[in-house]
């Protein structure tokens, strides 16, 4: 390997590493106060500028919380239970972390310095992310059930378990989500998708992709352990789940790669079915896009962390129903009306489609508008379909109450 080839990499991977990082720090400070104003408190407004005589004065609405809840993690002791696998307790944290940081290499955020660097570099980032995004998240599973299983507590064993009973259970719409975009590009390449979705065409816009986005934005909730689908670390039930056993610096690490894990699902739902980079003055100005992926990054976590404040967690019962009965089943004739929108759409125009042109475009070109119409249906449909299942799975079965000494 040249030394050149090796400067390319760690010009490509590391400013992402410090960036996400940093961006974390602001992300666990922004849910903090929207979680506040949600419940009406104020939330972090003490810690200030650190190095300041007047720190509590020039507070800036809390924004050094985040630096010195990192500090007290690091200085914490680390406590690992008598008991405990060492080895299995020590690489569980560290296994949860990098499978989440590899995967923000593949997102098709177009850095400035990335221009500078070799075309087999680019290639290799970009070639098969989609799937190499799945088989790197699948990872951190393993993880979870490690960390669960080394610490030798049945709350953190329950927590593992649940965890991987959820995260295998949603991972499957998830897939199949992506695999209509997958499917109306004809490739695995990130920034193809992405270039697929130029100007305004994204695959929101569309039945299909209307229907699998939010299928996919349901399923990255349950993915990511974030409510109402956070029962592996359900407080109320379970103390803090698989890392009830972890202080200090390790559980800084799963902290961290949650939040990190959060910015890798948004980003791949910003590159399959919000256009990536794109949006306005981005053809004037070409570093826009990058503001522009971040921006969407930020607005799928802001929906994340107002859902967190609103909804209830869900049961055990309930959240695997709802994936069995409700979103497996939807995702599949997602894919079915998907195809047959490409096949009604494009017809005998199917062949001649051109790749390097936005591919909603071309299918609207001489549509049939009851053809459009009866696809808005189809997908309208599918996800009535969905909120109606959730709403019946959180009703709770209970017989009216029987008075039997009452007149």
């Amino acid at each position: 390997m040249s030394l050149e080839l090796i400067r390319d990499i760690l010009v490509a991977t590391v400013p992402l590493l410090l960036i996400f990082p940093t961006l974390f720090a602001f992300t666990t400070w922004l849910e903090r106060k929207a979680l506040a104003r949600i419940q009406n408190r104020i939330g972090p407004n003490k810690v200030g500028v650190p190095l300041t005589r007047y720190g509590g004065r020039f507070s800036l609405f809390g924004l050094g919380q985040p630096m010195a809840d990192g500090i007290k993690m690091l200085f914490k002791e680390n406590i690992v239970p008598r008991d405990a696998d060492r080895l299995f307790h020590l690489l569980a944290p560290i296994l949860a972390l990098i499978p989440a940081m590899l995967v923000l290499c593949f997102l098709p955020i177009d850095f400035p310095w990335i221009n500078n660097i070799q075309d087999s570099v680019k290639a290799f980032m970009l070639d098969g992310a989609v799937i190499f995004f799945f088989a790197i998240t699948g990872l951190n599973t393993l993880a979870v059930f490690m960390a669960g299983w080394a610490s030798r507590n049945k709350y953190s064993l329950l927590g593992g378990m649940r965890a991987i009973a959820q995260m295998v259970s949603y991972e499957i719409p998830l897939v199949l989500s992506a695999v209509i975009v997958v499917m109306m590009v004809g490739s695995l390449n990130a920034a193809e998708i992405a270039n697929a979705q130029a100007g305004w065409n994204w695959f929101v816009f569309t039945p299909w992709g209307l229907a699998a986005f939010i299928i996919f934005f349901i399923a990255a909730l349950a993915e990511t352990n974030r409510s109402p689908f956070d029962l592996p670390e359900a407080e109320s039930e379970i103390i803090a789940g698989y890392f009830t056993e972890y202080s200090g610096f390790k559980f800084a690490l799963f902290f961290l790669g949650e939040y990190i894990a959060m910015f890798a699902i948004s980003g791949l739902a910003v590159t399959l079915f919000l256009g990536g980079g794109a949006g306005p003055g981005v053809a004037a100005l070409p570093w826009l896009s990058v503001i522009w992926f971040l921006v969407k990054i930020f607005a799928l976590i802001a929906v994340m962390i107002w859902l967190r404040g609103t909804l209830p967690r869900l049961r055990v019962d309930q959240l695997m129903g709802f994936a069995w009965k409700f979103l497996l089943p939807l995702s599949i004739l997602n894919i079915f009306i998907a195809g047959s929108a490409l096949h009604l759409l494009a017809g005998d125009r199917l062949a001649d489609l051109d790749e390097k042109q936005p591919i909603l475009r071309q299918l609207m070109e001489g549509a049939n508008p009851l053809v459009v119409a009866g696809l808005w249906i189809g997908a309208l449909l599918i996800l009535y379909v969905a909120a109606n299942g959730l709403n019946q799975l959180s009703r709770a079965k209970v017989r009216p109450r029987e008075y039997k000494y009452a007149e």
